[in-house]
């Protein structure tokens, strides 16, 4: 028997910096919770009990539900990985969960990503980070896709890219505003900067567009339903770019859902759902033209 979260700390050394990082901070939370209930963590009290336990003390914490789900996955990654090795392990753990919430996120229209594209009175470094956002939005890449396309990357009428997150093969045909970026840049689209720098020019840029309406969403933080409203630019990163393809070619209604998803690699049509935004009005707009309704 063993302390909660020393061997599997040890054996995730090889593995990323995000994914240290990740049950490092888990560890923390830990001993924090150790600390506080005046207890030792070992692999065999990990259980149902525990588990409940551990949700009021990061319910306490005022920690959103979002990250509180992802901390309880680890949690159980840990213990599964801890009976791996042959430790006492309470199984009750497992059966302890949380509703996922779902993260609140927006996504441009087309008349949106015009007004974008069109948009005049940027630097040349704003319009260069604008094309790239707007090949984003074109496209349904991941940043860190479309971040990196290069002449190779772009045929007569498609690019073709090998993603960096899954090792697949995509070929996206090539929409008109993106085949004049490519034109524009010769090929090499990308202004060679971070995630982080690119995510605060492109705030900026739908700023000065007008995208200010107010949107207002909602969250669970310490177990409490919170309601906020911010402007929604302030809502725009480089993941509104995919999300924004994705949610557009749905919304033709002219191409299939299967077709879409071997765009964006969802390989379910339960997660591709979760993945675009389609609001009720939306809904309704897409169905309002059927003959049921003329009658």
């Amino acid at each position: 028997m063993i302390l909660f979260g020393q061997t599997v700390i040890k054996k995730s050394k090889r593995r990323g910096v995000s994914y240290v990082k990740g049950y490092k901070t888990l560890v923390n939370h830990l001993k924090a919770f150790s600390k506080e209930y005046e207890a030792d963590i070992y692999t065999n009290s990990v259980g149902e009990d525990f588990m409940d336990d551990f949700i009021l003390y990061l319910q306490d914490k005022d920690l959103r539900q979002t990250y509180i789900i992802t901390l309880l996955s680890l949690v159980k990654a840990m213990a599964a990985k801890a009976a791996k090795y042959g430790y006492a392990v309470d199984s009750s753990y497992d059966d302890v969960t949380v509703d996922p919430e779902e993260i609140f996120t927006v996504y441009l229209s087309m008349n949106e990503i015009t007004r974008i594209y069109y948009f005049k009175g940027l630097t040349k470094k704003q319009e260069r980070i604008r094309d790239l956002f707007v090949v984003g939005c074109l496209t349904a890449l991941r940043y860190s896709d479309y971040s990196t396309l290069t002449k190779e990357n772009f045929t007569k009428d498609y690019i073709v890219k090998i993603t960096k997150k899954t090792g697949k093969k995509v070929t996206i045909p090539l929409h008109n505003y993106v085949r004049e970026i490519y034109t524009k840049y010769d090929g090499e689209v990308s202004p060679g900067i971070s995630l982080q720098h690119f995510n605060r020019y492109i705030k900026k840029i739908c700023q000065r567009v007008g995208f200010t309406e107010e949107i207002v969403y909602h969250y669970t933080k310490g177990g409490k339903l919170v309601t906020e409203s911010k402007q929604k630019w302030q809502l725009v990163s480089s993941h509104t770019g995919r999300r924004s393809a994705a949610t557009n070619l749905y919304q033709t209604g002219r191409i299939k859902t299967y077709e879409i998803m071997a765009l964006t690699g969802h390989t379910t049509e339960k997660s591709f759902f979760r993945y675009i935004r389609t609001s009720d009005e939306d809904k309704a707009r897409q169905i309002a033209g059927d003959n049921f309704f003329r009658h």
